[in-house]
């Protein structure tokens, strides 16, 4: 098992599957000790943060089942300690996810977001784009900056998100037939609750929208949660999708596409800035 000695934050790296040799090198790269973690006691090395790489959920999930992890990963995210997902990893952080495989696959869950896995396709549907940053992202402690490439392969997108969940980036893209069809379902599930909550509350119906809307304020939405949540869609007129890409909610943070793809560093210091910050807050305590 690798772990680095340099002085900075330490992050865990999830070394299950995927590409967590690429986030290895660039945090060392920015100054930060890492752990590469595999079994249960790697995540008591007094870690700082944690990274899930990108790769494939399924086998990370088989892996993970095989060396007991999954407890630990679940106690480790209501922990507190900054983790952030990328592609794979955000179907793992997600509390809930559509479009399986055949029977399902274990989740860690913590993040209060629906996504859909393999949102845009086939790997000959990979794409790279700039993304325009929005929220803490935007103006965050390493302040304001123009957009930052991202690739996504086989990636997820976010459909639905809870009322903590900051949205940081979007992107608009062309989905698959088959995330688009579970896409309608997801949005004819919406109108029927939007519909049933008008209905209890003794308001008139009304004609539901014809495009799925990027945000709600009514408590329809959420597949039978307790309201307040949004969606993370909507339609364009050429066939394109708008969806949610990257998010944050709290100590969370997740990412469709694969930051350790490109050359630049933005997102690993924006997570590591993250680590730093928590463990200054934890040393005063």
């Amino acid at each position: 098992m690798a772990e680095s000695v340099a002085s900075g934050p330490c992050i865990g790296i999830l070394a299950l599957q995927g590409a967590f040799e690429e986030h290895r090198k660039i945090v060392q790269e920015l100054g930060a000790r890492t752990v590469e973690v595999r079994l249960p006691d790697d995540l008591d090395k007094d870690l700082d943060g944690l990274i899930i790489p990108g790769g494939e959920s399924t086998a990370m999930a088989i892996v993970g089942a095989r060396h007991g992890i999954f407890p630990k990963l679940k106690a480790f995210v209501q922990g507190g300690k900054p983790i952030w997902g990328t592609c794979a990893g955000m179907i793992l952080l997600s509390n809930r996810a559509i479009m399986q495989k055949a029977g399902g696959q274990p989740l860690i869950g913590g993040l209060d977001v629906e996504v859909c896995r393999n949102f845009f396709g086939s790997q000959v549907s990979s794409f790279e784009v700039l993304l325009q940053l929005e929220g803490a992202a935007a103006a965050g402690s390493l302040g304001s900056r123009g957009p930052v490439s991202a690739v996504f392969i086989r990636a997820p997108a976010i459909l639905e998100a809870g009322p903590g969940v900051e949205v940081l980036a979007r992107v608009k893209a062309t989905p698959c037939a088959q995330a688009r069809h579970c896409v309608e379902e997801v949005y004819r599930e919406q109108q029927k609750q939007r519909e049933e909550l008008l209905q209890r509350e003794g308001r008139p119906s009304a004609p539901p929208p014809s495009v799925p809307t990027a945000a709600s304020e009514d408590g329809a939405r959420g597949r039978g949660r307790s309201g307040g949540e949004k969606t993370c869609m909507e339609r364009e007129e050429d066939g394109r999708m708008e969806v949610v890409v990257a998010v944050q909610q709290g100590h969370l943070l997740a990412t469709a596409f694969h930051p350790e793809l490109t050359p630049e560093r933005w997102w690993h210091q924006y997570f590591m800035s993250m680590c730093s910050q928590q463990a200054q807050t934890a040393s005063k305590k």
